[in-house]
């Protein structure tokens, strides 16, 4: 099972975010602990994994406290299940897939009424889940940010975030 480190994710979405801008990678990305998938969702500050490429659905990433500009890496309503070739995101309301971009994602997953649950892949490979909520995230050099659909910040512990940032998305 592959698994991240709060840390060791925002290093890659910075790194990705300073790749994309200057064409380097100054540094290696050292591989994270093996945590379980409920520690992950239990942890006060948990980090998705993805990215969107110029924005997603009018979530633009705030300012944070610090005065640093953020890169947005997930927008929900969704759920999202890490595989061996890449994370998937669906919304959890239609099934639709979001990052339509990673070709081993089915393109609909809809929820049952039982619960959201990872499908195979399409590779045939199983995922496991790792995020099932309602708001998008941005990750800055201090930290990532979790907004809530009303635009509440869900991790009140990560000091760079401000404390109210509402997405376009979640109005329409």
């Amino acid at each position: 099972m592959v698994s991240f480190t709060f840390s060791s994710v925002v290093a890659v979405a910075v790194s990705v975010a300073l790749f994309a801008t200057t064409g380097t990678l100054a540094s290696a990305i050292t591989p994270a602990r093996d945590l379980s998938t409920l520690a992950k969702r239990d942890a006060p500050q948990g980090v998705l994994i993805g990215c969107y490429p110029g924005g997603a659905g009018g979530c633009p990433c705030p300012i944070d406290n610090f005065g640093d500009s953020g890169v947005l890496i997930n927008v929900f309503p969704g759920y999202q299940c890490a595989y061996p070739h890449g994370a998937c995101a669906w919304n959890d309301r239609d099934g639709s897939l979001f990052n339509i971009a990673q070709d081993n994602c089915p393109s609909s997953a809809p929820c049952p009424s039982t619960g959201c649950t990872c499908p195979n892949d399409n590779n045939g490979d199983v995922g496991v889940m790792i995020n099932l909520f309602t708001g998008y995230q941005c990750a800055y050099p201090n930290g990532a940010c979790t907004w809530d659909d009303n635009g509440s910040l869900t991790n009140i512990r990560q000091g760079n975030c401000p404390v109210s940032a509402r997405c376009d998305h979640f109005s329409k």
